[in-house]
């Protein structure tokens, strides 16, 4: 076990993890962290860390898993870049109070929403984009005005010690923490009070996350996987279509948790897709894939057996690639025909450059299958006929749907990324992940007004009729005299407006009462 401050080996690992714990709590009361020009330096380091540490970054990811240098600063580094960028630029406009709408009843009261940090919060990264979801999650918790505690994972240990080394240097040690160490640690880690966890893993371990916070009552953000199902109508355009779900799957060799994991598709459609295929690997990594810097590898030993012992399992027939070196960790990307539901592809997550095909007949087939199975974090769909795409978009439940490409999504600005059920909680990205961060507190303030306090006095015992009907009335139309915007400027003219609504609103429940009496 280690952390950003270098903790020795002998040290007790619980105690450790609770001093630090309490040390980002007794920064983070004494307020260092809410104030705008912190967050916003803050993002400028995070940013410059990364400018800074490109191509040593790169070079980690690399060592880690072989990584191509291209997908390393597309789909992490510059990612991380863009989106700091962004949150510098927006910061100030979303930690403006969100302003309810202004009474000309109650002229003088005013409600609001306040964001206020949760706290100390853990980041808990995944090793597949390791610099990104370590990272990126930490982007909102800035924002936010929160500390933090990042833990990286042990599996692409390279980058894990570089965002060890980095983090300290460029972001302030007071309130960024990074920890690192493998399963048993993270058991410890969780032991602790945080005040919000995010977690990307797989669902297994999800499920222990959302356990370990249950016990401190501490919400969560959960980034999990599962099974992404592409279904292609007969009518797309196959070359376009196996051109986009074959680089979905090829990416970081498989290893994305928006990946495409199975295809659903007619024979015909199943065949052509396959012949297109073929010319387009040839054509990307030549004749020997193995050989092609543009091919990731699997993590690690183990992924690479479970991937290999899934392949020999099945009871498809395997019509592309199939190639596999253990001394390597390279599976060749591969298409698997013929598979059935119950085939051992069909049993878990992929994560690896594996892809079944099932046939279905119709897109009513497609659907009954999907929605017979966990809600997906992603779900594809290729078709020319806008109805067949408005049929899954509304007849489907998912974390994000894609239309005619795959994982693109993921890089759409504005956009919020998250799954749903067994494919996480909650979601982030861009303003998303400023808000996943704060808790939305809401403010009321009234004035000690006479014409206010008049308005209300209904409310006060002794209760009878008049109370009930005169406090149902003022609930019920109280909407009318709201305005979506508090008129500053023109306050006075308002003013006069309010105090003779109020005049003639008192007048009428006077007479109102008098009649009831």
């Amino acid at each position: 076990m280690a952390t950003s401050s270098l903790l020795s080996a002998d040290t007790d690992v619980s105690n450790s993890y609770a001093k630090i714990v309490d040390e980002l709590r007794e920064t983070f009361d004494e307020g260092r962290t809410l104030p705008l020009e912190f967050r916003l330096n803050q993002l400028k380091a995070l940013h410059l860390l990364v400018e800074e540490n490109f191509d040593k970054m790169l070079a980690a990811v690399h060592k880690d898993m072989r990584k191509a240098k291209m997908e390393g600063a597309s789909y992490e580094l510059e990612l991380l870049k863009i989106d700091a960028v962004a949150a510098i630029r927006e910061l100030k406009q979303w930690m403006k109070r969100e302003m309810m709408p202004f009474n000309l009843l109650l002229p003088l009261d005013k409600a609001y929403v306040k964001h206020d940090p949760y706290g100390v919060v853990l980041i808990i990264g995944a090793w597949n984009y390791p610099f990104l979801l370590s990272l990126q999650p930490l982007i909102g918790a800035i924002a936010a005005g929160n500390c933090v505690v990042i833990k990286p994972s042990e599996h692409s240990s390279n980058a894990a010690t570089t965002i060890a080394e980095l983090v300290p240097k460029y972001l302030d040690p007071a309130c960024f923490r990074v920890v690192l160490g493998a399963a048993p640690e993270t058991i410890e880690l969780l032991e602790n009070k945080f005040d919000y966890i995010f977690a990307t893993s797989s669902t297994r371990i999800g499920k222990c996350v959302m356990q370990a916070a249950a016990k401190h009552l501490t919400p969560v953000t959960l980034e999990l996987g599962g099974k992404s199902p592409v279904y292609i109508d007969d009518d797309s355009d196959i070359e376009i279509a196996s051109r986009r779900v074959i680089w979905g799957k090829c990416i970081n060799l498989g290893q994305t948790c928006i990946a495409p994991d199975y295809i659903l598709c007619s024979k015909s459609t199943e065949k052509r897709f396959i012949e297109h295929v073929k010319h387009t690997l040839q054509e990307w990594y030549g004749q020997d894939p193995q050989k092609s810097s543009d091919l990731t590898r699997i993590i690690n030993n183990q992924n690479f057996l479970r991937l290999q012992k899934l392949l020999k399992d099945t009871k498809g027939r395997i019509a592309i690639g199939g190639e596999t070196s253990e001394e390597d960790l390279f599976i060749s990307p591969t298409i698997v025909a013929d598979v059935k539901a119950t085939d051992s592809l069909m049993t878990e997550e992929l994560f690896g450059p594996i892809l079944p095909i099932l046939t279905v007949n119709s897109k009513e087939e497609a659907l009954k299958f999907i929605k017979e199975r966990p809600k997906p974090l992603a779900l594809y769909v290729f078709s020319k006929n806008q109805r067949t795409l408005e049929y899954f978009i509304e007849k489907t439940t998912s974390g994000a749907i894609c239309c005619n490409d795959v994982v693109v999504q993921n890089g759409w600005e504005g956009l919020p990324f998250g799954g749903v059920g067994d494919s996480g909680i909650g979601h982030y990205h861009g303003k998303y992940s400023y808000e996943t961060f704060v808790h939305k507190k809401s403010v009321v303030q009234r004035s000690f007004s006479k014409v206010g306090e008049k308005i209300y006095a209904a409310r006060y015992p002794p209760y009878n009729n008049w109370n009930m009907k005169v406090i149902a009335g003022f609930m019920k139309y109280l909407h009318i005299f709201e305005m979506r915007a508090r008129p500053v400027t023109l306050f006075a003219t308002f003013m006069a407006g309010a105090i003779a609504s109020v005049a003639v609103t008192v007048g009428w429940l006077t007479g109102f009462k008098k009649r009831n009496d």
